[in-house]
Order: structure tokens, then C-alpha cells, then sequence
């Protein structure tokens, strides 16, 4: 059963509800944040968004998508589509590439005019990824390819069609790509990026779900069975043989926050746990008790920031677990978002806030 639905679901409800008499209030007193902007016309679904340059990408329920400025609010464009819009778009140069409802995969300049559109697949919210100048995604009765930025056209698929199982983000090294994959158990692929060979698979059967991520001493594998137990293991790249391992109940709906030679994930257990990722051991354990993250954890000079369950912005320090502030927000908040050389907190209100 797909658990990523339901996850959605879940993180929209606590997006989009406030505390009450949030309307009779028009700031946080706080001494960490601030209030740089909001417009309740925006409506913005969060999980939709994506920053790059100063300028804030977005879709609406409304099926509506938007460029703003990321500083002041104001529309650079505006445009209606079938966009589906519980998922990020990817931006690349003057590129917009959405997935829309009937999960084709369209390319749009920054004003919304079609470039091209090609018949996608439902995993393509899930693994559409760019990587060396081209696409990487699952399109219709093909799976997971290779796909050429300027048209969409189909380089290479895996032969073995992926479109019955469930993909994930794929994780890039030198010339392969590693996908992770889902069904009755988990599987790690390591494929060529020019040709399409799968290089190595590792089957993990006592596991459901699983991503990755590149790290400086190797493939961080994460996986976990119905959010009661769960596994990390670091691979070599080129053999895909385990370095090392331990239990942790990872949680793999977010993405670790790798940071030089620091894994930093959230667990299942309400827990942030940074690991070491030379040796797989662990540096520190902060405990949230029953305020779990509901946020990825972005890092930002050497400090690293999340929202939770409970609409509770962390600002804690990488080196020591120590936490430097928490701030609780009337919505809930949104992965921050870092652009030059600043930190963003949106939240499900439409609002977005700045470190002071």
C-alpha cells in the first residue's frame, strides 16, 4: 500500500490549520523571526513550493501557478494549468517542468507558454529529476528513463518496467544513478547514466519503503517497514557492498540533511539523529517527545532548521544537538527555504518569514 497519499494528506492538515484568533493577530513577538510578507490570494499549496534566484514558485487548489518575487510578494507571473499541485515543480534556467493531473509531464517558459508535453506516469511526481543537463523520470509504458531536456523524447528505460512499483527521488554520482524502488519489499538499482545498464541491485525483503542520498564517503540508504522499524546503511558507490549499518527507525518520507561528514535525519520514534557518516556512529539524539518533525531539515551556517507537528520552528546547532531557539508558528510551517544567503519560513497561511 502507498503511504505517500495519506502522508500528504496529513502534512496539507497541518499546513493549513491555525490557532484560534490568528486573524486578530498581525505578528509573532519573537525575537528570532519575522514577518516579511503574506497574501492570503495566493492559496498556495506548500508542498509546492520552490525558490531559485529570489523568485518564489507555487500552485493553488485553484490550479493556478504563480512566480513571485521572494522578498516583497509581487506577481513576476501568473498562469492557469492542469498542474497537480501537491508536488514541487522542477526549475531549471528559464524552465518550468510540471506534472499535471493526468500526470503528463509539461515544459513551460516562466510566462506559461507550452514549450512541449509528453504522457507521464504517476511515479513522475515521485522521481522527475535533473541531473548533467538532462531529465531523469517515469513515463508511459516505459518506467523510469533518461529524458532529453529540450523535447521530452525518451534517451534510454530501464528494461525492466518500473511502472507497477513505486520510485523514489534518485540520488546522482559520477556516471550512475541510483533509484530506489518499492512493491511487496524495497530495491536499490545503480544504473549508467549513458546507457541505461543496471550496474548492481541490493533487494531489501524485510523492508517496505527506502530512499537515498549521495555522501562523501558513500550511498546513505534509508529504509523502513510500516514506521515501526527501520534500517541505515552506507554503500560503496561503485559495488553497492554495505560499509556499515545500524537500526534506526528512520523516517523515509524526508530526505536526510547531509552536511560534510554529518547525516542529520528525522526518526519515526519523534526523534533528529546526527550520525557520522565515516563511521555510522552517532554524534548526537535530540529528542522532540511528541512534537515530531514535519518538515525536511534544511541546513544553514552550521545550524540546521525544521518545523514539527505542533507548528514549532528548531534552530539547532550541527556540531552539538544543542538547540538554539523554537519558535511556534500560528500555522503549520513549511520546508524552510534557503536563497541567498538567507532562510525562508513559509507557512500554510500564506506567509513568509525571515530569520532576524
Amino acid at each position: 500500500m502507498k503511504k505517500i497519499p495519506f502522508i500528504i494528506c496529513t502534512i496539507l492538515i497541518l499546513l493549513f490549520s491555525c490557532k484560534k484568533n490568528y486573524e486578530e493577530r498581525n505578528d509573532l513577538d519573537s525575537q528570532y523571526v519575522k514577518l516579511l510578507w503574506k497574501n492570503k490570494q495566493f492559496e498556495w499549496i506548500p508542498t509546492t513550493l520552490a525558490a531559485k534566484n529570489k523568485t518564489l514558485y507555487f500552485g493553488n487548489s485553484n490550479r493556478e501557478f504563480y512566480g513571485v518575487n521572494l522578498e516583497n510578494s509581487k506577481i513576476i507571473f501568473k498562469f492557469k494549468s492542469d498542474y497537480n499541485p501537491f508536488h514541487m515543480p522542477l526549475i531549471s534556467d528559464q524552465n518550468l517542468f510540471l506534472t499535471e493531473y493526468g500526470s503528463d509531464l509539461i515544459c513551460v517558459d516562466t510566462l506559461g507558454k507550452l514549450k512541449w508535453k509528453i504522457d507521464g506516469e504517476t511515479n513522475l511526481r515521485n522521481d522527475l529529476t535533473e541531473n548533467d543537463n538532462y531529465l531523469y523520470g517515469s513515463v508511459k509504458n516505459k518506467g523510469f528513463g533518461k529524458l532529453n531536456k529540450t523535447d521530452g523524447s525518451v534517451i534510454w528505460s530501464l528494461p525492466q518496467n518500473s511502472i507497477i512499483t513505486d520510485t523514489n527521488k534518485p540520488a546522482f554520482f559520477n556516471d550512475k544513478v541510483y533509484l530506489g524502488l518499492s512493491q511487496h519489499y524495497a530495491w536499490l538499482q545503480a544504473i549508467n547514466k549513458e546507457t541505461g545498464k543496471i550496474i548492481w541491485e541490493n533487494k531489501y525483503e524485510n523492508f517496505s519503503h527506502i530512499n537515498q542520498v549521495e555522501t562523501q564517503n558513500g550511498l546513505l540508504v534509508c529504509l523502513d517497514k510500516d514506521l515501526k522499524k527501520g534500517k541505515i546503511l552506507l554503500l560503496d558507490y561503485e559495488s553497492g557492498k554495505e560499509i556499515w549499518s545500524q537500526d534506526l527507525n528512520c523516517d523515509t518520507y524526508y530526505l536526510p540533511c547531509v552536511v560534510n561528514q554529518n547525516i542529520i535525519l528525522s526518526t519515526n520514534n519523534n526523534e533528529v539523529v546526527c550520525i557520522d557518516s565515516k563511521t555510522g556512529k552517532r554524534n548526537w539524539v535530540l529528542n522532540l517527545k511528541n512534537d515530531p518533525a514535519a518538515s525536511e531539515i534544511v541546513n544553514f551556517k552550521e545550524n540546521i532548521y525544521f518545523g514539527t507537528k505542533d507548528r514549532n520552528l528548531y534552530s539547532v546547532t550541527i556540531q552539538t544537538g544543542k538547540i538554539n531557539f523554537t519558535q511556534q508558528f500560528y500555522y503549520g510551517l513549511s520546508t524552510p527555504i534557503v536563497d541567498h544567503n538567507k532562510i525562508y519560513f513559509p507557512t500554510g497561511g500564506s506567509e513568509m518569514w525571515v530569520l532576524k
